[in-house]
């Protein structure tokens, strides 16, 4: 090891500082990275009132059904955070808030309903704390609404190999601008067509948010 550090000019110890540096630092963005797509100004890790519960049950809830989760953290910043919307919301109220995210909307039914909205209602309690305004205007520029997916470059590719070159246009066009709202190009913004979900090389994004 000692050998690896030598064209740096450190030793094992300082190159070993030099690790635990960068791990803090990697840390750190993470925390961020993970509090702005929540729109939590200061991910709390330590202490009784840690927010590292909300942000586990989050992606334990998340793995139980097919979910774009893209999808999911855009429409996350405007679901209702009041008590009163949260209390006992209607299967409809829940459909128009994040239904869109899910690929069998069946699936937002029983067992998974009832851990999602308990999970909905300790995001929101936790989310009252923080600055209304803030929060939106943070999770939208850091939730992406469009993402290059292999889908989408696939349908651009085919038209080209054709000789059409209009979508790749499109499609670079609606990338330049990926936090954006962008009417009339919606479909960019969709999950993965059922067409593409046995297709090689369209069933995975190519880049995430």
């Amino acid at each position: 090891m000692v050998e690896a550090c030598e064209p740096l000019g450190l030793g094992e110890e300082e190159m070993l500082g030099v690790l635990d540096v960068y791990r803090a630092a990697l840390a750190e963005h993470e925390r961020k990275m993970l509090g702005d797509k929540l729109g939590l100004r200061a991910l709390r890790v330590d202490g009784p009132e840690t927010d590292v519960p909300i942000i586990q049950s989050l992606y334990r809830v998340l793995q139980q059904t097919e979910i774009d989760v893209t999808i999911f953290h855009r429409l996350l910043g405007e679901v209702p955070i009041d008590e009163a919307s949260l209390a006992d919301p209607s299967d409809a109220s829940i459909a128009s808030w994040i239904g869109e995210a899910y690929y069998d909307p069946a699936a937002l039914s029983g067992e998974h309903r009832a851990a999602m909205l308990d999970w909905l209602r300790g995001y929101a309690k936790r989310a009252r704390e923080e600055d209304p305004r803030r929060r939106i205007e943070t999770m939208r520029a850091t939730n992406p609404k469009y993402v290059l997916r292999n889908w989408l470059a696939s349908v651009a590719i085919d038209a080209a190999t054709e000789g059409d070159f209009s979508e790749v246009v499109t499609l670079l066009d609606v990338m330049r601008k990926p936090y954006d709202e962008q009417p009339g190009r919606e479909r960019y913004a969709g999950k993965r067509p059922e067409w593409a979900r046995h297709r090689a090389g369209c069933s995975m994004l190519s880049c995430s948010s």
